[in-house]
């Protein structure tokens, strides 16, 4: 009997170390997304801030992180996905200290890129929202669980480049 209850222990542990590996390569396969995916625009002054950063997003799904943008920068922000995520990516920027959105891509039919001119240097924060896939969430108001599909699941990247503002004028 105890023999029997230590093979089930064994067996249940290496089933356990594998999911566990699938699910933790697979979060690895998005760390890097934005520096590979996400297409830098022409020849530019811009470099790539480490601000910038890949996650692995379900369809539906927002996610927010905060930056602070400095006076006298100019600032591309980049958004790409794989395609099951869908092509309506909502990026949004807003005031941290107000809660004032200052931009939201949805007014400009969700395109994925951004260019700025920091007046004032502040804390934002940039807020990713994936479309839902229709189906996933509950009906009835359950909303605090979610049905797992494997065909929602894709890696986001949200690549932050950042120059000096170039001098206008004499």
């Amino acid at each position: 009997m105890k023999k029997t209850l230590r093979l089930y222990s064994r067996i249940l542990f290496v089933a356990l170390c594998v999911l566990g590996a699938g699910n933790t390569m697979a979060q690895n396969a998005c760390i890097d997304f934005h520096k590979k995916q996400c297409k830098k625009q022409g020849t530019s002054s811009y470099l790539m801030s480490e601000a910038s950063r890949s996650a692995m997003f379900l369809k539906g799904q927002t996610s927010e992180f905060r930056l602070t943008i400095y006076q006298g920068k100019d600032y591309r922000i980049t958004i790409c996905s794989e395609e099951v995520l869908g092509e309506n990516i909502g990026m949004a920027i807003v005031d941290r200290e107000t809660g004032e959105t200052l931009y939201n891509n949805k007014d400009y039919n969700y395109v994925r890129d951004f260019e700025f001119t920091v007046l004032m240097t502040r804390e934002i924060k940039i807020v990713i929202s994936v479309p839902d896939a229709g189906g996933m969430k509950p009906k009835g108001g359950g909303g605090d669980f979610r049905a797992k599909d494997a065909s929602g699941v894709g890696c986001l990247g949200v690549l932050i480049e950042e120059m000096v503002t170039p001098k206008k004028g004499f």
